[in-house]
């Protein structure tokens, strides 16, 4: 796909494409499967794909009547079903070939907030900002017929099922996360009580023992998906709200995406950061990874997407530090690491506040629009102030015994950095 070496990327890391042509928030994107495109949605109520080695829009753009607030893709890579907000709230269904549609679902009282594929490609399911999820089937008559209908009582952000198709996990605006039976609808697990904003985003480890979550609030949570408990004290980085994440298919990496304008990444077993965090020119609503868990796919509040190389999970801290339900993982540490490990540095200011509340504020207006009640201030982003950012300092400790451990074994995104101040 992409040929570049450490030296010809620097020791920042680049992005490797960069995409322009929405005229809106890029809300939703998804990699074609074997990695040969790139489909996105935005809020100026379209939907199109790329070619990701050219980055040119590849045919028309498929609109709505509302924004386009959905996105996922068959994983034949046949067809595209996207839903949209205030003034349209239906389901569309597009073929990738021609980018005409061929079915429109209604059901929907509110706007359609996020969509999911069950992993045997037969469901798909759309959450509505009031609360509701309907489930359908995707079969050759493409008649939506509707499997089931639940109301959360809440509304919500993400939804996503569980690998084995048999559940679905929905994040909220009240905090919860809640999962439920795809058969019958019941609530199985939940309310999870943790986050202390709304739940932006939810994934399922490939096992299905775990859910990762993001939130407004900054942090990423690791819950016990037979308890619904979590895990570890959470994962934190970010100076923004998180707005989206995604599990890479090989399931080793993390990606969010936040308000502070960073993409950073994070080991799925540990929780620790990977890497440098991606700096990026606005808010960053959306992230994916590409099939082959290379790269990652990334979507900016002013239309802008971007094509970035994965660090490698040998750029961990020197040490990770064992957290309850975690297994230890030991890097290889330089003489140079050690000596300056322990040294003091400034903290990163956290002077984003700004950014936090203007990119979230944009929240706030599609709930008024929608009728439900808004739980941040609405400030227009032009009011922002561009935050200075400092990279955390990575965590290091002297190992007990020099055991190197490479995780897996890709060319890392940069050179590494010195951690000489």
């Amino acid at each position: 796909m992409f040929h570049t070496s450490a030296k010809s990327v620097g020791l920042t890391p680049k992005p490797l494409l960069t995409i322009s042509g929405h005229k809106g928030v890029v809300n939703g994107i998804v990699y074609l499967p074997e990695g040969g495109g790139l489909v996105t949605c935005s809020y100026d109520k379209t939907i199109r794909t790329w070619n990701v080695e050219s980055g040119e829009q590849e045919g028309m753009a498929m609109e709505h009547g509302g924004w386009a607030e959905g996105l996922v893709v068959t994983r034949d890579g046949k067809r595209i079903v996207s839903g949209s907000g205030p003034g349209d709230n239906v389901l569309k269904v597009w073929d990738l070939e021609t980018h005409q549609p061929i079915a429109e679902w209604g059901g929907h009282e509110a706007s359609i907030c996020c969509i999911a594929m069950s992993p045997d490609n037969q469901l798909v399911a759309s959450g509505e900002n009031r609360g509701k999820i309907i489930i359908r089937e995707m079969n050759s008559r493409e008649d939506g017929r509707i499997k089931q209908a639940i109301e959360t009582g809440c509304s919500m952000y993400s939804i996503c099922f569980s690998p084995d198709g048999t559940k679905i996990a929905s994040g909220h605006d009240d905090h919860m996360i809640r999962v439920f039976d795809v058969d019958n609808g019941d609530l199985i697990l939940g309310p999870i009580e943790g986050h202390t904003k709304e739940v932006k985003s939810v994934v399922w480890s490939l096992d299905g023992s775990r859910l990762i979550t993001v939130s407004f609030d900054r942090s990423i949570r690791f819950w016990d998906t037979a308890t619904g408990k979590a895990i570890s004290d959470p994962s934190k980085g970010h100076t923004g709200c998180i707005n989206s994440i995604s599990l890479s298919p090989d399931g080793t990496k993390l990606a969010s995406a936040s308000g502070d304008k960073t993409v950073r990444f994070w080991a799925t077993d540990s929780g620790d950061p990977i890497g440098e965090p991606l700096q990026h020119e606005d808010c960053v609503w959306a992230v994916t990874f590409s099939p082959s868990s290379e790269f990652v796919a990334c979507g900016e509040y002013g239309g802008k997407v971007s094509i970035w190389r994965v660090p490698s999970l040998s750029d961990l801290p020197a040490v990770t530090i064992p957290r309850p339900g975690f297994s230890i993982v030991v890097e290889s540490v330089s003489s140079t690491d050690l000596q300056n490990v322990n040294q003091p540095s400034p903290a990163p200011p956290d002077n984003s506040e700004h950014v936090q509340v203007s990119c979230c504020g944009l929240f706030s207006r599609r709930r008024a629009r929608s009728g439900t009640a808004s739980v941040l201030p609405a400030i227009e982003l032009s009011e922002r102030a561009t935050p200075t950012f400092n990279p955390p300092v990575p965590r290091g400790v002297t190992p007990s015994h020099p055991t190197a451990q490479n995780v897996l074994d890709l060319p890392p995104a940069v050179e590494p950095l010195s951690r000489t101040r």
